[in-house]
Parts: structure tokens; C-alpha cells; sequence
């Protein structure tokens, strides 16, 4: 009787069990990526959030993340290719956090729905632990606003000082690495130690390791090389976030290669307008408003100018209060990402002016009018004619 009891309980215990890691299993994840990652004290580094919804459809995301500020600083925040396509408010950095909330509209469905990209600084040597705080959610698209089981994964980020003597890697044609270009001829450059040999590779992986088999530049069509002086055409690879990954060896007192940890540099490329949009009319409290979002699937919208009628494009935040309150002048709004590329979109007035209602009515009567005259002259001239006769 008692080894039944004990079975039974063995059962329902694996039973609950097994129901914990379905329900685990099935929740939403909030994750960050890369998860782990070292760098040099005093680079940046870019962390994107992303969210895999485990098979459920979501439409709203709420992603409050913590970060140590005395090791960390947040330095920029990206919405490009963003799955949130309207924001509910901008993305909010204070001093230990950063504040991230915004819905889809259509709902998503994914392993690998990005939220946004962060772009961190290692400020002081350390362990920088980010995490998710506990009130982060994300809403079912199911009409009800539904809060989804939800998982966070935390990300772990070493900040060591840098060793000396390691290659300085600059760039003419993308000198920031913070910031994003139009430019596909991308120019790097080193300067080289004598007897040293250099293993690289430039990819998309801010991880990625370089050999350790010496280089030799390969000459190819259209792409320079020169051992630290290298040119490379992007054009055809695509808009994105590049990483050239270099090691140097020097030899040691046996004649051995001896490799040192890599340097990186990172090229943020964006060739792309921002995409069409349709800003709208709205009216709210009785004053004229103009409400516009445009999406960038790469750096993201960086501002947007507004031109009413013959006035001068100027900064503008959406709703946007207009200054002619008639709606009759014709309306321009430019969209401009990070990397200057622009959209401009014209919105004519929905309302024409007074004058250009009545005025080809106007032109009619006169023109109504003078054949009237005309014809009622020709008419007395007739008469008068035919009385001389």
C-alpha cells in the first residue's frame, strides 16, 4: 500500500514536472543578442533586443532594461527594421535604464523579431550584467490585450583594458564607427610593424575570429588591396553593420609566430531611403494638426521637416501644429535617417483657395461676356447697314 502511495506521488510529481517545462517552454522570450561579449574599455558595441514569441502572436511590446551605469553607457538607440512600427512613445534612456515600448499593428510571429539595436560604450573595467526588470511584457494579438507568459534572458559584457602595442585601425571614408554612411567604397587603414604578419576577415558577425594563418592581398576586379591600407566595394553586399576583424603576429625569440587578440572596426553602411508614407490631417482640440511616421528598414528615421507653402523646411515632431490653420498651402514633409538619405512626400491642400474656386467661373463670364458683346455689336452694325441701304 505504501510503495502505491509513494508511485503515485513519484507520478504526479514528473507530471508537474513535465506541465512546468511545457509552460516554460511555450512562454515568450525577451533576449539579448550578442548575449555575451568582450571589449575594450572605452569602445562602443551594439546589443540588439530582441523577442522570440514561441509560436504565440504578439502585438505589443513593453522592454524595460537595466544595465550598470557605472560600467556601461548607452550612447544611441536604433528602431531600424524595428518589428514595432508604432512607437507608443521614443525609445527612453535614463541613467540605469532604457525604456522601450511600441505595438504592431498586423501582430508578429517569430524566433527573431528585433526591437531595437543599443549602442553601448565600456566605460570602466568590469562585468556589465543587462537584464530585463520584471514588469517588461508583451500583449497577445487577440483583441483582448492578453499578457503572454514571458521569459528574459540576460546579456553578460566584459570591459577590459585594451594591451598595448595592439594595431590602430582608422577609416577616411567611415571615420566614425558610431555613425552610418552613404558611402559604399569603404577605405581602412593601419599602420604596419615591421616583420609582423596580419590575419583579417570583414564580416557581419561582431564575434567573428580571424585565423591564425597570415594574409596576403589578393588583388580582385574592382577591390584594392594594400597590407594596411585596404579598399573595399560594398555596393553590391547589402545595407547593414560590417566588422573588419584584425590579429597581428610577431615572432618571438624562437621565430614564432606569436598572435595577439583582435582589434575591430565597425562600419555601418545605409544606401536606402526612408520608406513611402502618408502623413494625415487631424484636428484636436479644435486646432489643425499634421500626424506622419515614416520607417527606415536600416538606421532608422533620424527627423523629420515640415514646409508649409513658400516657408522654409524646419524640425518637426509629429503631431505636428500647423501654422496655417486654412489648410490651403501645399504641404512637404521630409523623412531623414542616420544616414542623411531622404524622403520627401508632398501633401497638396485639401482646401483650394477662394480665388481658385470663383476664378475659372470668372474667366467664363468674361469670356461668355465678350462673345455676348460681340455678337450683339455685330448685330447693331448689321441693322444700321441695312437702314442706309
Amino acid at each position: 500500500m505504501m510503495l502505491k502511495i509513494i508511485k503515485t506521488q513519484f507520478l504526479i510529481l514528473i507530471a508537474c514536472c513535465l506541465l512546468l517545462v511545457a509552460s516554460s517552454a511555450e512562454a515568450a522570450v525577451l533576449y539579448l543578442s550578442p548575449s555575451s561579449q568582450t571589449v575594450y574599455q572605452d569602445d562602443t558595441f551594439i546589443v540588439e533586443v530582441r523577442l522570440d514569441t514561441e509560436g504565440e502572436e504578439i502585438n505589443t511590446v513593453e522592454a524595460n532594461l537595466l544595465y550598470p551605469s557605472d560600467l556601461l553607457e548607452v550612447i544611441d538607440i536604433s528602431k531600424g527594421n524595428s518589428i514595432l512600427t508604432l512607437w507608443l512613445k521614443e525609445p527612453d534612456i535614463q541613467q540605469k535604464g532604457v525604456f522601450l515600448i511600441g505595438g504592431i499593428p498586423n501582430g508578429f510571429q517569430g524566433e527573431e523579431g528585433l526591437i531595437a539595436k543599443l549602442t553601448f560604450r565600456g566605460k570602466e573595467i568590469g562585468e556589465g550584467i543587462v537584464s530585463f526588470e520584471e514588469n517588461s511584457r508583451v500583449l497577445l494579438n487577440d483583441g483582448k490585450g492578453t499578457e503572454a507568459r514571458l521569459n528574459f534572458l540576460e546579456g553578460n559584457y566584459k570591459i577590459i583594458k585594451k594591451p598595448e602595442g595592439l594595431p590602430v585601425i582608422s577609416s577616411e571614408t567611415h571615420p566614425d564607427q558610431n555613425d552610418w554612411y552613404k558611402m559604399t567604397n569603404l577605405s581602412l587603414y593601419w599602420d604596419l610593424v615591421e616583420g609582423a604578419e596580419y590575419s583579417w576577415i570583414l564580416s557581419r558577425d561582431p564575434l567573428a575570429e580571424p585565423d591564425e594563418i597570415p594574409d596576403k592581398p589578393k588583388p580582385k576586379e574592382g577591390v584594392a588591396f594594400w597590407m594596411g591600407a585596404m579598399e573595399y566595394d560594398l555596393k553590391g553586399e547589402g545595407d547593414g553593420i560590417y566588422y573588419f576583424h584584425l590579429r597581428q603576429a610577431t615572432k618571438n625569440k624562437q621565430q614564432e609566430l606569436e598572435w595577439g587578440p583582435k582589434v575591430t572596426f565597425r562600419v555601418m553602411i545605409d544606401t536606402t531611403l526612408p520608406e513611402e508614407f502618408e502623413p494625415q490631417f487631424v484636428e484636436i482640440e479644435g486646432k489643425k494638426y499634421l500626424v506622419f511616421e515614416a520607417k527606415d528598414e536600416t538606421s532608422g528615421v533620424e527627423y523629420y521637416e515640415v514646409k508649409e507653402g513658400k516657408r522654409n523646411f524646419k524640425k518637426a515632431v509629429s503631431p505636428y501644429l500647423l501654422e496655417d490653420q486654412s489648410l490651403r498651402s501645399i504641404i512637404k514633409v521630409k523623412a531623414v535617417d542616420k544616414a542623411g538619405n531622404e524622403r520627401i512626400v508632398e501633401i497638396k491642400p485639401p482646401y483650394k483657395t477662394i480665388w481658385g474656386n470663383i476664378l475659372p467661373w470668372i474667366i467664363l463670364g468674361l469670356i461668355v461676356a465678350g462673345v455676348i458683346w460681340w455678337v450683339i455689336r455685330k448685330l447693331k452694325f448689321a441693322c444700321l447697314h441695312s437702314r442706309n441701304k
